[in-house]
């Protein structure tokens, strides 16, 4: 899990880094891997956080399944992942030019 959450990490850094030189039409297809990645880590994150305090993790005596909530909002506020993934993908296909 770890190697997952620095790579999503870095990902978001090298989103941010390329926003900054290059402005966000170039930085596009970073920014969008960026908002699929940073979520799912969330709650790949907070899943197991849940796993190890068990039932406890589910009720309100803790915080996480208020978290759990609110990433996976982020899923869907910001677009949902389909629509990040199609400019990757079209992205991809253009740089490929096909």
């Amino acid at each position: 899990c770890r190697i997952e959450l620095e790579k999503a990490r870095l990902l978001v850094l090298e989103a941010a880094d390329q926003l900054d030189r290059l402005g966000n039409k170039k930085a596009r297809g970073t920014i969008a891997m960026a908002k699929v990645a940073a979520p799912n880590m969330a709650l790949k994150v907070l899943d197991t956080a849940m796993q190890v305090h068990g039932a406890a993790g589910l009720s309100s005596d803790t915080v996480l399944a208020h978290l759990w909530a609110m990433a996976r909002t982020l899923r869907i506020a910001d677009g949902p992942d389909e629509v990040h993934l199609g400019t990757i993908g079209k992205l991809e296909l253009q740089r490929a030019k096909l």
